[in-house]
């Protein structure tokens, strides 16, 4: 529960969402008992978040979540696979710009879950049944929510085997986000200056 609240910040430009459990309680009649809504928390900065949300939808398409790379092609998604010493838990824990996802899988006690049994194989297919019900349930599905950029990040083609910048069309590029002023060749430039 608390690795998944931490994720949140990614999708909320850096504001920790602190999860609850029952949205609301009614009575027989319906009147309401009770209701819980999520509290806000600045966690990190924005374009931090942005930065971060971004590798993370590197790890679906090219990462160790690849197996959910046809889902993130079709619907903005970003996550990470998780798998403790011993497999003794494997977890993912991903994310679109409304929801913020994790799955858990493992034993009460300390104890191993198989050998294959990892975070990108026992955790992450759970995940991907759970997003494409929710995706599929959404009104706006063929016009998806967006990870929102904020204005001081920079966007760079790199080869994704050193990330050196790279033209756009060459193959084996990635496209990546910095912080303005932290991208490749910034700190030369600001010194040749």
């Amino acid at each position: 529960m608390e690795v998944t609240s931490a994720y949140t910040a990614f999708p909320n430009q850096g504001v920790r969402m602190k999860p609850f459990e029952v949205l609301t309680v009614k009575n027989r009649d319906g009147s309401l008992l009770e209701e819980n809504r999520p509290e806000p928390t600045d966690a990190i900065r924005a374009d931090t978040a942005f930065v971060l949300t971004n590798l993370l939808r590197g790890v679906l398409v090219r990462g160790t979540g690849q197996r959910a790379a046809p889902l993130a092609r079709e619907w903005p998604l970003a996550g990470k696979t998780g798998t403790v010493d011993d497999n003794t838990d494997a977890w993912f824990v991903g994310f679109d710009p409304d929801i913020t996802v994790g799955v858990w899988i493992g034993f009460d006690e300390k104890k191993s879950l198989g050998t294959a049994e990892q975070g990108s194989y026992a955790a992450l297919p759970i995940w991907m049944d759970f997003m494409r019900a929710y995706i599929d349930s959404r009104a706006d599905k063929d016009d998806p929510p967006r990870f929102e950029a904020p204005g001081n990040i920079v966007f760079l083609s790199v080869d994704k085997g050193s990330g050196a910048v790279v033209a756009p069309d060459t193959p084996g590029a990635i496209t990546e986000a910095f912080i303005a002023g932290t991208q490749p060749g910034a700190a030369a430039a600001a010194f040749a200056r």
